[in-house]
């Protein structure tokens, strides 16, 4: 698939589908901004995380920065079939997302690999905690989970990669539980 699939139809005020083209389909809150076609990330000067099949939430939050939301979950593909090791790449990227290119840099805990079923296939999550984030502006989280799922995908790449962040101690952000909802419905498309 060179393009993700069509925007699935979710009732109103219930859960909202997004299919990526990697052959799995997860569902975000009916609050949030499903926003299947975008592509968005993080880089600086060494460094590129990017995901496509976005969904996001409490975007313009925050008047110095337009761009600035509070929550995102999106997908993306690797060729590499060892999902622990495309997690772990994947989730170390914390590091410098959060860093202030200064060489500042949040504290960061890791959780323990968590290995679970995804259509009966096995699938790992990585998650971690992000605190003493340096303050660049007003938009900065003073904390964050960020989680990431590696699982075999059924198209365009060997495994697909599930991210959710959830930025923390901000007026209006979501519980950081909602990845667990997020990352409880991930399934074959």
């Amino acid at each position: 698939m060179l393009r993700p699939p069509p925007q699935m139809t979710a009732a109103p005020g219930g859960p909202q589908p997004i299919s990526t083209r990697y052959g799995l389909t997860y569902d975000i809150p009916a609050d949030w901004t499903n926003d299947y076609r975008s592509i968005a990330g993080w880089s600086n000067k060494d460094d590129r995380a990017s995901f496509g099949a976005i969904g996001h939430f409490g975007e313009g939050y925050c008047s110095e920065n337009d761009g600035a939301q509070l929550a995102m979950s999106g997908a993306a593909g690797s060729r590499d079939l060892d999902l622990l090791a495309v997690a772990s790449k994947e989730i170390r990227a914390v590091e410098w997302i959060f860093d202030d290119d200064a060489g500042t840099l949040p504290t960061v805990e890791y959780a323990e690999p968590v290995w679970f079923e995804v259509a009966g296939r096995p699938s790992v999550r990585l998650s971690a905690h992000i605190t003493d984030i340096p303050q660049i502006s007003e938009c900065d989280p003073e904390s964050a989970r960020f989680d990431i799922v590696a699982t075999p995908g059924y198209a365009t790449a060997e495994t697909m990669v599930l991210m959710v962040e959830v930025h923390q101690g901000i007026d209006g952000a979501y519980d950081a539980d909602v990845a667990d909802e997020i990352i409880a419905t991930l399934r074959p498309t």
